[in-house]
């Protein structure tokens, strides 16, 4: 089982997330709410407990603070649309602490040296993805983002759990 850190964006970057899924809808794509998150950390440990006190430990340190979206990328391997903050300021420094900490129990995505910061638009093997892309980037236009709370969310085979948060200050 793994547990995810994710840092959650402000309700108005969510929809505006949401409205960019929305522009796939003549590629087959249905119209959903975007989750609207970025994922620090994918823990695969056994401590659950003391990582996540470890975690608020390390997130008492941070205020509430933004990140930038520059656009919209294809991850192919993964058959996944995502919209790409800039991995620095606040954003990158948590997720620094967290895997230096934690480095031999996160997740192959998550370790320091290949993390990168995105937020999933839109998952799907068997769509066009390169077209997709392009349709998005002609709508992009780059925005800030506000991140004021970081959950800590099970995965389950069909569900996620949010077990625990914390608001930052």
């Amino acid at each position: 089982m793994m547990l995810f850190v994710i840092a959650m964006v402000d309700p108005a970057a969510r929809a505006r997330l949401t409205r960019l899924r929305e522009l796939a809808a003549p590629f087959g794509i249905l119209p959903r709410d975007v989750h609207g998150h970025i994922t620090l950390a994918a823990y695969a440990g056994g401590e659950e407990g003391r990582f996540i006190s470890s975690c608020k430990a390390i997130l008492s340190g941070y205020e509430k603070f933004s990140v930038r979206y520059d656009g919209v990328e294809l991850f192919a391997s993964t058959s996944a649309v995502v919209a790409a903050p800039r991995k620095e300021g606040p954003l990158d420094a948590i997720q620094r602490e967290i895997a230096g900490a934690w480095a031999a129990d996160m997740n192959e995505w998550t370790r320091r040296d290949v993390w990168q910061p995105h937020t999933t638009i839109l998952y799907h093997p068997q769509a066009d993805l390169e077209a997709i892309v392009e349709a998005l980037r002609e709508e992009f236009e780059s925005f800030a983002a506000q991140v004021d709370r970081v959950e800590f969310s099970r995965e389950y085979e069909d569900r996620y759990e949010i077990v625990d948060f914390i608001e930052l200050a």
